[in-house]
């Protein structure tokens, strides 16, 4: 079976001040392809980030590589990120860009959230 890492850059610029980077950083992932968002939620989620706000990925490459651990499930990973800073959109608003895929909500005060939609 063919396994595939996903190589890049990255800065998390957190919400209270300060930033993370790493370059050439590696993760596994469960295909031959991972969009930013994707990319970016699942960097927030796997290192345990609180107050992540915007995320720059740069650099991506996908390589052919054996798997560290186990890969994850990019299905329930956000694919797109809304910042409300500036701005505000209404629950409905909300619920209907979450309405086919999950999102991650970037708050005014600075908190993350993840809004998906729950399937019965």
């Amino acid at each position: 079976m063919i396994t595939y890492r996903v190589k890049f850059d990255f800065v998390v610029h957190f919400t209270n001040s300060g930033s993370l980077s790493a370059q050439d950083f590696r993760l596994d992932i469960p295909g031959s392809d991972i969009s930013d968002h994707e990319l970016a939620a699942y960097l927030i989620q796997d290192m345990r980030l609180l107050m992540a706000g915007q995320v720059d990925i740069s650099n991506k490459q996908i390589i052919q590589e054996a798997h560290k651990r186990a890969a994850i499930s990019t299905e329930a990973l956000p694919q797109a990120t809304i910042e409300l800073t500036g701005g505000s959109l209404s629950a409905s608003e909300l619920v209907s860009l979450a309405h086919n895929n999950p999102i991650r909500v970037i708050a005014e005060n600075g908190e993350s959230y993840q809004v998906s939609r729950l399937v019965a």
